[in-house]
């Protein structure tokens, strides 16, 4: 995607039919946003007039092909094969519709049902375990099907776009050349060579769903860390979403209490010296309206911050900016990652 739109809102919960009106296209095409547009098997037909309709009004579309819950939802080492084949029907949509996308991301988390489970609470991270053995014995089909997955970026690059994958914060505690986290998700990441990798950092939801573990304060504190993590691991490529503004696939994540902690992580985030960075959700944006605030906030974030909140960001990413409680929870993922990787080898 060109440089200068590097700003992108993600689509997943607003209907195409909403997308494609006017006043949605001026409101992107105002704030030089690119669209990241979900879009589903039984969607296609409808993405044919959307996808012209973010030409003609100057939006940069990015397209995001997502199956059904009953196949996972997202890509993932089970189901490698029916994505490919729905990317495929995506791209030659928009390319007969005569306004290719300039992007496809590869949204790459585990499938619905076990995302659901493991993103909840305490008894998520007791399901891990188990997932570790699964992951054990079913290297094989993750082998296949990161190569099956890496054939298809390299088709899509042969076709003149360019390629994203997002990915959970765990994926970026790999170590260069170990893909222990991503094995254990069964989301190949590293073997891929999209062009972007952007890491969902959401706040709203580290906050949320840690039960009174993190308050705001260690949330922000954990995107700084994430945020340094994901640019020492990919560099350049490096990206992060921020969010969320409103829920998404499970209906029930917690979001923003106001575009000022919105504008607070898009600041952090900038500071950190990350330029690309992804914002969910645009359905959210418009529900919680007016959408100009939101917008404002993670486009424009210094502008709606006192000094004394940007002086303290860039305080966060000093050796000294983190809290005990955030220290021992770096640690443990460390250690964590440590332990999975030596029972994979062994």
């Amino acid at each position: 995607m060109p440089d200068e739109h590097l700003l992108r809102i993600y689509s997943e919960t607003l209907p195409l039919e909403r997308v494609a009106r006017k006043d949605t296209v001026a409101l992107l095409a105002r704030h030089g946003l690119a669209l990241v547009l979900a879009v589903r098997p039984w969607e296609l037909a409808e993405l044919a007039s959307v996808a012209p309709a973010l030409r003609d009004g100057g939006v940069p579309l990015a397209i995001w092909p997502m199956l059904g819950d009953d196949e996972g939802r997202w890509a993932n080492a089970k189901n490698a094969a029916s994505f490919a084949r729905l990317v495929r029907d995506v791209v030659r949509t928009v390319e007969e519709a005569h306004a290719p996308a300039v992007e496809v991301l590869l949204d790459l988390e585990p499938a619905f049902s076990e995302a659901k489970a493991l993103s909840h609470g305490a008894r998520g991270l007791l399901r891990i375990a188990g997932a570790a053995k699964r992951a054990i014995a079913e290297r094989a089909r993750f082998r296949a099907s990161a190569s099956d997955l890496a054939s298809l970026v390299e088709e899509i690059h042969t076709r003149g776009l360019a390629t994203s994958s997002a990915v959970w914060p765990l994926v970026a505690l790999d170590p260069p050349g170990s893909v222990t986290w991503q094995s254990l998700l069964g989301t190949p990441t590293d073997e891929l060579a999209t062009s972007r990798i952007s890491v969902m950092l959401y706040t709203s939801i580290l906050e949320g769903w840690s039960r009174g573990v993190f308050g705001r304060e260690h949330a922000v504190e954990l995107l700084a860390a994430g945020t340094l993590r994901a640019l020492r691991r990919w560099g350049p490529s490096a990206g992060v979403s921020i969010g969320c503004v409103g829920v998404g696939a499970f209906e029930d994540e917690p979001v923003y209490r106001s575009p000022a902690e919105l504008a607070e992580d898009a600041a952090l985030v900038r500071v950190a010296g990350c330029r690309d960075v992804s914002l969910f959700d645009l359905g959210g944006v418009l529900t919680r309206g007016p959408a100009e605030p939101w917008l404002e906030a993670f486009v424009h974030p210094e502008a709606h911050l006192p000094a004394a909140s940007r002086a303290r960001l860039h305080a966060l990413l000093g050796p000294d900016g983190r809290s005990r409680r955030v220290l021992a929870t770096r640690r443990f993922a460390r250690a964590v990652t440590w332990a999975i990787g030596r029972g994979r080898s062994s």
